[in-house]
């Protein structure tokens, strides 16, 4: 895919991105310079993401990659299906105050950029992954970011099991019994990765802030 051509090529030059929500006296996002294989965190509302943010105690419930096309800073995000989007328009699917971006202490080798950009062109157009299985054939957010800079040759942050979250609120259940049938269901020992998980690597660090 000629739109992901550049995705994970670290480059020196940033863009000044604000957010653009649509709401009414809309609380400020912070303005970050933001620049290709930066990683993007917002949390947004519904019962999944609730779920998310009491089973994992971070505000975080969704993640993408940053990457350049046309001139324009898009973000490559597994929702459905696996995608991109101008950065803009991730943004103002965030809850006020959740926008976050975080970017790599050291860009790995170009020889390895070139592989996990290889890897995520095949991606664009995957299903998303309601069971968050570990599997390639279909993609959830966070599985995406990890496996792209795996394919560099990043492990971001170990995975993680079902049975290391918080799974007993009520938010957490229903949409695990929505989602295997029961409780009793949920293949506890699965590998998983969450948007916190990632946003909480030693690997990373605050993408520079525009002085105001």
């Amino acid at each position: 895919m000629k739109s992901l051509a550049a995705l994970l090529s670290l480059i020196a030059a940033g863009i000044f991105i604000a957010s653009v929500t649509g709401r009414e006296n809309p609380e400020p996002e912070a303005i970050y310079a933001l620049q290709e294989g930066d990683i993007v965190f917002h949390g947004n509302a519904g019962g999944q993401s609730d779920a998310i943010r009491e089973a994992t105690g971070s505000p975080y419930t969704h993640c993408g990659v940053v990457f350049r096309k046309d001139g324009r800073l898009m973000v490559f995000e597994a929702v459905q299906p696996v995608r991109a989007v101008p950065v803009e328009a991730f943004i103002a699917r965030s809850q006020p105050g959740t926008f976050h971006a975080r970017r790599l202490k050291n860009p790995p080798r170009p020889e390895a950029i070139a592989e996990a950009k290889a890897w995520a062109a095949k991606q664009s157009g995957r299903n998303y992954d309601y069971l968050f299985q570990w599997a390639d054939g279909a993609l959830y957010c966070s599985e995406l970011v990890w496996k792209v800079y795996d394919r560099a040759g990043i492990q971001l942050c170990p995975t993680r099991h079902f049975q290391d979250y918080q799974l007993d609120s009520p938010k957490v259940r229903e949409v695990i019994k929505r989602r295997y049938g029961s409780v009793d269901k949920l293949p506890r020992d699965e590998p998983v990765v969450a948007p916190g998980d990632l946003a909480a690597s030693p690997l990373l660090v605050e993408v520079p802030r525009v002085a105001e």
